[in-house]
């Protein structure tokens, strides 16, 4: 059996099974989501820095914030205006799956209610570039087919 310190060890790497465990307990992992928050906050610098790089770690993490968002409401109070500005700021240097993910993130935290639903049309007239109208497009098509 693997004591509790060394399972508690490994959680950081593993964002599914930390998700979860947070959903069941947010208070008993607040530690653990903070690292993660800012392990995330570094590497949203860094995409800054190089915008066009593809980042699946990133793209993985920007996910799990978005499910955990609604157990940490104050801690990530800001979390939507950042992937706002990310996409207002960026969306024409942003590679294409980084971008992606960020509409999806949006449209997940609409979808439970963590952003109001004129947030979402307020970043697609925001954006620049036609690559990423069309992204926000079939992103919005996802979103109508769940409402």
């Amino acid at each position: 059996m693997v004591d509790s310190s060394r399972q508690r060890n490994r959680l950081p790497s593993n964002l599914p099974q930390l998700q979860n465990l947070i959903k069941r307990d947010p208070i008993a992992y607040r530690d653990e989501f903070m690292q993660q928050y800012q392990h995330y906050q570094s590497l949203l610098e860094l995409l800054i820095h190089s915008p066009a790089q593809d980042s699946p770690h990133f793209s993985e993490i920007l996910m799990f914030i978005g499910q955990v968002m609604r157990c940490y409401p104050e801690e990530l109070s800001s979390y939507p205006e950042q992937l706002k500005q990310l996409l207002q700021t960026h969306s024409s240097l942003l590679h294409p799956d980084v971008r992606i993910t960020l509409c999806r993130v949006l449209i997940l935290l609409r979808n439970k209610g963590m952003i109001e639903p004129s947030f979402i049309p307020e970043v697609m007239e925001s954006s620049e570039s036609s690559d990423s109208d069309m992204d926000w497009r079939n992103e919005e098509d996802d979103l109508h087919l769940n409402l």
